[in-house]
């Protein structure tokens, strides 16, 4: 399951609690898109819970929409306590033109409120 939720206009968030895959993807780019239609840049929420099944060729498979998108980013906060998505996330930096900051799980409302301010 994909939970979207706004904490601003300009704010979009994502809480991945089940299957990140193919529909999940098309989910996440349509909405960011449809921000960015409005927006020239957003701020981007994403934390995936012990449920979610996040498989690294989902990851992959969502590259060439971060590299086409990466620019029109101010701040993305990534809540994981996965370790391997901790060190992708550090990696994506290289495709956003945005302060990225990750954020344990149970920091989560810090990473909130960092990303409304």
């Amino acid at each position: 399951m994909l939970s979207t939720f706004s904490l601003a206009d300009d704010i979009i968030g994502f809480i991945v609690d089940g299957p990140y895959d193919e529909l999940a993807i098309e989910k996440i780019q349509a909405e960011v898109s449809e921000k960015l239609e409005i927006y020239d840049k957003v701020n981007l929420y994403l934390e995936d819970t012990v449920n979610a099944d996040i498989s690294f060729k989902a990851i992959l498979k969502n590259l060439p929409f971060k590299v086409k998108t990466g620019n029109r980013f101010h701040k993305v906060a990534v809540v994981t306590d996965r370790r391997w998505l901790q060190v992708i996330s550090n990696l994506e930096k290289l495709f956003f033109n945005a302060e990225i900051r990750i954020f344990s799980g149970q920091n989560r409302l810090e990473a909130i409120q960092w990303i409304s301010h």
